[in-house]
């Protein structure tokens, strides 16, 4: 995600904030001029971004995918040694 779009979001939550608190407080003068300002924020995030943003997401599970995958594959690898390594000892443990 690029710098000026967390940013933009950081603001975005920002206002939220202080428009729930104005609220809260019962001070309702403030919140058409924060409103309007998160309308604007949110009007300035571009389609692009929301591309670029689920093209991160979707590298982001592909690896998560792989990584899954690739201990999966160790841990049965860890199996059948351990199951090697039990059998090896009680067959000692025997005689």
């Amino acid at each position: 995600m690029s710098k000026e779009i967390k940013l933009k979001l950081e603001e975005l939550e920002n206002l939220s904030i202080l428009i729930s608190d104005n609220i809260s407080l019962g001070n309702y003068n403030d919140i058409l001029q924060l409103d309007l300002l998160r309308q604007n924020i949110i009007k300035s995030i571009n389609p692009d971004h929301a591309i670029n943003f689920k093209n991160d997401l979707t590298k982001i599970y592909e690896k998560n995918i792989n990584h899954v995958n690739t201990i999966n594959k160790n841990l049965l690898s860890l199996k059948k040694e351990s199951r090697h390594s039990l059998e090896c000892f009680a067959a000692y443990t025997k005689k």
